[in-house]
C-alpha cells in the first residue's frame, strides 16, 4: 500500500547572512587622536592666555641710550605689560616707548618665560630744526624735552614738512665748501624755496630759487679766484644774478672798487 505525504503547510524562505564589516580600527584611532589633540589645544591656549597665567615679571632694555634714561623709558611703557606673556600689547608698549623724545625706534622681543627684552635706537640728531626741534638722520623732526639741545649743530630754518629736503641740501653745501675752508653754520629756506646760506665767519651766501646748485659751483669756482684774498671783509655774496655777482662787504672794510666783482 501506497503512503502519500503531505505536502508542507507553507513555503520556508532563507534568509541571507550579510558578513559583518570590520572596524577600521586605525581610522577611529587617528580620528579621536585629531580630536584630542584641537581640545588639548584648545584647553592650553585658554590657560595660556589666562592674565594669571606666565604674567611678564620683568622687562630689560638694551642699547647705546645717552638722552633718555633706561628708568623713565620702563615707566613709560610699563601701563602696557599686561596681559598673558602671549598676549601682552606689544604695539602699545612700542608705541609709548617711541613717544619719548629721543626715542627713534623700538624693537620688543619675548623671552620665556615672563621676560620683554626691549631693544632701543636713538635719534640721532645733525641739525636743529627752527625753534626748538631737531632733525635727525633720516631728515625727521623731534622736539627734545626742556630745551635740550646738543651743541654744534647747524641750524636749519624752513616751512614745516620740508626738513627731509634742506637736511639733503645741507648734507650737500657743507660737503661742497669744505675745500674752502668754510662752516656752514645755518640754512634757510623760505616759502618761495629761495636758499640762503649762513657760514661760522658769518658770511652770507644767497643762492635763490632757481639753479642753486649752479649758482653753488659758480661761487666755488669764483671763491676759489678773485674772492679769496677779501673772505674775511665779506659780508654777504649775491649769487642770484644769471652771469654774475654782487658782494655786500662789512661796514668799514670795503674795497676801493665798488663792491661788483
Amino acid at each position: 500500500m501506497a503512503i502519500r505525504q503531505r505536502p508542507t503547510a507553507g513555503a520556508t524562505r532563507t534568509r541571507a547572512v550579510k558578513p559583518r564589516e570590520q572596524v577600521n580600527w586605525s581610522v577611529r584611532l587617528r580620528n579621536i587622536s585629531t580630536v584630542l589633540v584641537l581640545l588639548t589645544l584648545i584647553l592650553g591656549t585658554v590657560y595660556l592666555n589666562n592674565t594669571d597665567t606666565l604674567p611678564i615679571m620683568h622687562v630689560t632694555v638694551e642699547g647705546e641710550l645717552i638722552n633718555t634714561e633706561k628708568q623713565a623709558l620702563i615707566e613709560a611703557v610699563t601701563p602696557y605689560v599686561t596681559g598673558s606673556f602671549l598676549d601682552v600689547n606689544v604695539a602699545g608698549i612700542r608705541q609709548a616707548g617711541e613717544a619719548l623724545p629721543w626715542v627713534a625706534q623700538i624693537q620688543v622681543r619675548r623671552v620665556w618665560p615672563d621676560t620683554l627684552h626691549l631693544m632701543v635706537s636713538e635719534h640721532q640728531a645733525i641739525a636743529r630744526w627752527n625753534e626748538n626741534g631737531l632733525v635727525n638722520t633720516r631728515g625727521q623732526v623731534f622736539y627734545p624735552d626742556g630745551g635740550k639741545m646738543p651743541e654744534g649743530l647747524i641750524q636749519l630754518f624752513g616751512p614745516d614738512g620740508n626738513s627731509e629736503l634742506m637736511a639733503r641740501q645741507m648734507v650737500t653745501i657743507q660737503q661742497t665748501v669744505e675745500t674752502l675752508g668754510l662752516r656752514v653754520k645755518s640754512l634757510t629756506m623760505d616759502e618761495r624755496r629761495s636758499w640762503q646760506v649762513k657760514f661760522t665767519d658769518d658770511m652770507q651766501l644767497l643762492l635763490g630759487r632757481a639753479a642753486s646748485e649752479q649758482r653753488l659751483a659758480r661761487f666755488i669756482q669764483v671763491f676759489k679766484g678773485p674772492l679769496a684774498i677779501y673772505r674775511e671783509q665779506i659780508e654777504t655774496v649775491d649769487m642770484r644774478y644769471t652771469n654774475g655777482l654782487a658782494v655786500v662787504w662789512k661796514d668799514g672794510k670795503q674795497p676801493v672798487f665798488n663792491g661788483i666783482v
